[in-house]
């Protein structure tokens, strides 16, 4: 019998196939760019159906590949069974507890529109459309960074199938070296259905942006290089080189402008966070200045990262410093005067809280990075993919004697080298999260970069 047959007999709520309606919609993801051809998709309904393909793919020895929002796809697929999980989107809001139970199909925009109105804060990412698994399965990090640290820290649970194990729940109580592994080791351990998280309370934060032209790019970076460091671990910040397009939903005053757009988020008084940015306010007249009092629901918009799904061609690299010599890098490789394919490349400061581990441990790889350097190309209609993705590379390159040991695997693209995905954890971790993975896939369902093989090249989809 077919694979499709067998998950069928098994009772599995939704089974497609190519041709089938619904199976685009199912396999379909922000990265446009990376093709997603499975044999055969199980559209979870609830995590029975994700135990019964799990079980079914056990009994017939197939590589699995599981969906989500498709924010990470590094890899294309082509045949072989997938499993969705954007079925699984439900939130659950436990007030007094102050936690929040979250399907592995939801994005952070469903968590804030449930949270935030009981005057919680889920810690999220700068892109609130992205996938909660994916993203806390890697660590993330958020605008606030600075203070909360990673994303990762308010796991209290994760609900997840395992082959060797079927559904359980990882906690620091329950199954505690899963629990450690799902926190920062992304993935190669089964499927997660859901995860728990707690909720800080915050309201609303000082937080917006800065944008300079491109005139004044260069004295703000090396403004930034020294400014950044030295806030206080209240304040997030990071800045971007952006070619903007001719959009009318842009404000005007930055509408098809080359700039620097400065990010800030801050947890003091308004007062406290204008005596903060004085010295970089200071630099040049900026072109826009959104920063003022906003609303924790409203997040997304500090960083305002795009929504429409796009072919993505991006790379990053960690640095351990940012002196004057690596703004002159990065400056040569991309000089916003010019007409290049690159759309933004980002630099992101880590602040105090990002290198304080939680107590009940995780696999967070990269704490102690001082910055990071996150680059895209745009999808320019006469370039290849190839093209965009080597022009990412040369910004890249340009930073090489700065950068630091550990990559961070959530901002890991298909830039990167072969073996980025492995080289963001230290050898003693990539250790323990090939043991662990042995553990709860030993015939390789999931496969997924091993530290003795450094072959990331069945990723799937983290996120």
């Amino acid at each position: 019998m077919s694979l499709a047959t067998d998950l069928r007999s098994a009772r599995a709520a939704v089974v497609l196939e190519p041709g089938d309606a619904g199976y685009d919609d199912a396999v379909a993801g922000f990265d446009t760019g990376t093709r997603m051809t499975p044999a055969v998709v199980v559209d979870a309904q609830s995590p029975s159906d994700v135990a019964l393909a799990v079980a079914v793919a056990a009994e017939q020895g197939v590589v699995v590949t599981v969906l989500g929002a498709g924010h990470g796809r590094l890899h294309a697929v082509d045949g072989g069974p997938a499993i969705t999980v954007r079925g699984l989107d439900t939130v659950e809001i436990d007030a007094a507890a102050r936690t929040a139970r979250i399907g592995a199909g939801c994005t952070w925009d469903a968590v804030l529109a449930a949270a935030t109105p009981h005057g919680f804060a889920p810690v999220c990412g700068s892109a609130p459309g992205v996938g909660v698994a994916g993203y806390l399965l890697g660590g993330g990090l958020g605008p606030l960074a600075s203070a909360l640290g990673y994303s990762s820290d308010y796991v209290r649970s994760v609900d997840v199938v395992t082959p060797a194990d079927g559904p359980v729940t990882a906690s620091a109580d329950s199954h505690p070296e899963l629990f450690r592994a799902l926190r920062g080791g992304k993935g190669g351990f089964g499927v997660v259905t859901s995860v728990t998280i707690g909720l800080p309370t915050l309201a609303e934060l000082i937080g917006g942006g800065i944008y300079f032209a491109a005139a004044d790019v260069a004295d703000v970076l090396h403004a930034y290089a020294q400014w950044a460091p030295a806030l206080p671990e209240s304040c997030t910040t990071s800045v971007a080189l952006l070619r903007l397009p001719s959009s009318p939903a842009l404000p005007e005053q930055i509408r098809g402008q080359h700039v620097a757009h400065v990010r800030f988020a801050c947890l003091d008084s308004a007062a406290a966070a204008a005596t903060q940015l004085t010295d970089l306010r200071d630099v040049a007249r900026p072109l826009l200045d959104t920063i003022g009092v906003l609303p924790y629901a409203g997040l997304g918009s500090i960083h305002g990262d795009p929504t429409a799904p796009m072919p993505v061609a991006n790379g990053a690299a960690p640095l351990s410093a940012l002196d004057t010599a690596t703004i002159d890098a990065i400056l040569s490789a991309d000089d916003l005067s010019a007409d290049l394919p690159l759309s933004s490349v980002e630099i992101r400061t880590f602040g105090a809280a990002t290198g304080r581990a939680p107590a009940d441990g995780d696999t967070v790889g990269g704490r102690g990075t001082a910055h990071l350097l996150n680059v895209y190309a745009a999808p320019v209609p006469d370039l290849t993919d190839d093209q965009r993705l080597a022009v990412v590379r040369s910004v890249l390159e340009a930073v090489e004697p700065w950068r630091a040991p550990v990559n961070l695997v959530n901002f890991v693209g298909r830039a990167n080298g072969s073996s980025a995905v492995v080289g963001s954890w230290t050898s003693e971790q990539n250790d323990r999260l090939d043991a662990e993975r042995a553990r709860r896939d030993p015939d390789g369902l999931f496969p997924f970069a091993r530290h003795s093989s450094a072959d990331d090249s069945a990723m799937g989809d983290p996120t």
